[in-house]
């Protein structure tokens, strides 16, 4: 051991004064001495230098380190050795030895606080492992300044999970003792400290996904219930409780102690997306109208549970209706029809559906323009998207603009906070109806013309553009062509419009349908009131089929209809039908069939207000149109009464 010191002493010396180095000095040892005589370290400095260190920025390591290092002094006890804990820059945090040897670092100063980094100390263990972030023993001479070749020193760097230097673990005593053991041993107690750190790191990383998943799921406005594959309830979030008014602890409960009647399977991984149920909560026996989706959650193929997610539906169809209006329906299953014309106009419709080009329906009040519009939406690939409705000729011209494009906050007044989006935004992604667009002014046309042209819109008192993918589909009463030759509507907006036009034709142009929808109406009113279906004679069908139905099947609703809620007979004849079934138009003869479509429309308002002594609202409601146009055809046909 002498021997092998004096050799190290002697490489040592020569270095120092000679700048000679040995070949047979380890290369560890010799790269740092280099540095060391680079970075002007005086070999002969007599203590280490202490400085200021904020222990409490590190206490987290030296309360986890503690145990270890009193564990690794336990071996090494009353043999002259400190075990010391350094921070990442080499600066001592605790010492745990012999009271003696302690006392002799204290003479040297290497106590808490003291700088021990290669650029401060030079070469020794704690400052050389972090230069080459390595375990390393330095022995004796090999130690670059003179007060420190009394011992040997072991040391390797404590590296946090991203791989980062986090500190050193040292052990130093005699040079006389030194065995390679000594460094085994150190990082053996390194490796114990990382895995602590990492198991602490990940109970850390679970508490805080558990926080963050508790405020998540607090914070949700839908009910959420996580439970496992037998049922148990993992976790139930604030707003579930609140939704089913619940008060007490849900967790380790199975879901079929809350629930009475169990609509949600629980033993199978099945997914469920926006299924409406009525939930019946124990032990209060309340009710809950909810719309539900249950994801199963898996763990490398594995499933392990599911999360349940509960909207109260009433919230869900007024968020729809806020972001959507109302949903098309209507599918070209649901509606009736045979007559050969009638069904080549529904084939055109279809062939309309498969495209994404603007449609234009016409046809007379009645006919069921806005049903194959909704049939057209949900055949087509838009059918997933809004489908949303506005009434050109309902809605008065200074306000339709804002109805369509919407507004900013302070357009005009009266304007809601924040502004409103219109329907174009509304039907971004699906489809635009535009019924009695005939109604519509100029100034407005113009505007829509733009809209359609550009597919972005301005909101009334806004600057900002915003882009939108709508389909237009629109519906009219009138012949509009007629009305781009009066100067009443343009006629690039017309041509915009009409390039997959479709014309509905009237009822009386479709009496062998008569029969069906009959039958269809009847059938859904008396489920409707929880009536038996009845015995129809063939005169009550033969009276549906003599009427002109001027109101067309809308008119024919309304009849089948009251006649329904005037009758407890279970059989319908033509008495039960209503007078005006008979007296308003009889059958036309061959000279008055050739009468224009106004005309029939001025003598239909005209007998209306006949049969109901003069009550607009009645006369409206009779021909099946709003007040509001039934006032515009009086003033179109200049009817006053």
């Amino acid at each position: 051991m002498n021997s092998q010191r004096e050799i190290v002493k002697e490489n040592w010396k020569r270095f120092i004064f000679n700048d000679e180095l040995d070949e047979r000095l380890s290369p560890i040892v010799k790269e740092s001495w280099i540095r060391s005589k680079k970075w002007k370290v005086d070999p002969f400095q007599p203590y280490g230098r202490i400085k200021p260190i904020n222990k409490e920025q590190y206490q987290y390591l030296i309360d986890l380190s503690i145990p270890l290092m009193e564990g690794l002094y336990s071996i090494v006890k009353g043999s002259g050795f400190l075990v010391i804990l350094c921070n990442e820059n080499g600066q001592l945090l605790k010492s745990i030895g012999d009271p003696d040897t302690l006392e002799m670092a204290e003479k040297i100063r290497f106590v808490e606080g003291a700088d021990w980094s290669e650029r401060m100390m030079d070469t020794n263990a704690i400052g050389t492992s972090i230069v080459i972030d390595q375990p390393v023993q330095i022995f004796a001479e090999e130690h670059y300044s003179q007060i420190c070749q009394s011992w040997t020193c072991s040391a390797a760097p404590i590296h946090d999970s991203k791989g980062r230097i986090i500190g050193v673990l040292n052990v130093s005593g005699p040079y006389e003792k030194v065995h390679p053991h000594t460094l085994g041993m150190v990082v053996s107690a390194v490796k114990a400290i990382e895995y602590q750190l990492k198991l602490n790191e990940n109970a850390e990383k679970n508490m805080m996904m558990h926080r963050f998943l508790e405020a998540t799921t607090n914070n949700m406005k839908e009910g959420i219930l996580i439970i496992d594959t037998e049922g148990k309830i993992i976790k139930a979030n604030d707003q579930l409780k609140k939704l089913l008014c619940l008060d007490r602890n849900l967790e380790g409960k199975r879901i079929n102690e809350i629930f009475a009647n169990l609509s949600i399977p629980s033993n199978r991984p099945v997914n469920l997306q926006n299924k409406e149920l009525h939930l019946k909560v124990k032990p209060s026996g309340n009710i809950h109208h909810v719309m539900v989706d249950k994801i199963p959650i898996y763990k490398d193929s594995h499933w392990i549970g599911s999360m349940v997610m509960l909207k109260e539906i009433q919230k869900v169809r007024q968020f729809v209706n806020h972001l959507s209006g109302n949903q098309a329906k209507i599918t070209f299953d649901d509606i009736i029809g045979q007559e050969p014309h009638f069904l080549q106009k529904l084939n055109e419709a279809k062939l309309a559906a498969a495209t994404d080009s603007n449609v234009l329906i016409m046809g007379e009040s009645g006919t069921g323009k806005e049903m194959l519009a909704q049939a057209i939406h949900n055949a087509s690939k838009r059918r997933n998207k809004p489908f949303i409705a506005i009434n050109c000729g309902g809605i008065p011209r200074d306000l339709l603009g804002s109805e369509l494009f919407g507004y900013v906050e302070g357009a005009f007044t009266g304007a809601k906070k924040g502004g409103s989006a219109g329907k174009f935004e509304l039907a971004d992604g699906g489809t635009l109806f535009l019924d009695e667009i005939g109604e519509m002014s100029l100034e407005m046309q113009v505007l829509l013309l733009r809209v359609i042209q550009e597919k972005e819109v301005t909101r009334i008192g806004g600057h900002k553009v915003i882009p939108v993918d709508v389909r237009i589909i629109a519906a009219t009463n009138k012949n509009l062509r007629e009305e781009v030759q009066k100067g009443s509507f343009r006629e690039d907006l017309f041509f915009r419009l009409n390039v997959m036009p479709i014309t509905l034709p009237p009822l009386r142009e479709r009496k062998e349908d008569i029969p069906l929808l009959a039958r269809h109406f009847i059938g859904k009113l008396c489920q409707k009131l929880n009536k038996p279906f009845p015995e129809i004679r063939p005169d009550f069908l033969e009276a549906l089929m003599q009427y002109d139905w001027p109101g067309n099947i809308r008119e024919l609703q309304n009849i089948i209809e009251r006649t329904l809620n005037r009758t407890t007979d279970p059989v319908l004849s033509a008495k039960d039908l209503p007078d005006e079934v008979f007296q308003i138009f009889p059958r036309p003869k061959m000279e008055e069939a050739a009468l224009h479509r106004d005309d029939i429309k001025k003598q239909s308002i005209i007998q209306a207000l006949y049969v109901c002594n003069g009550n607009i609202s009645k006369a409206a409601r009779q021909l099946g149109i709003s007040r509001s146009t039934f006032y515009r055809q009086m003033k179109k046909y200049n009817i006053a009464y």
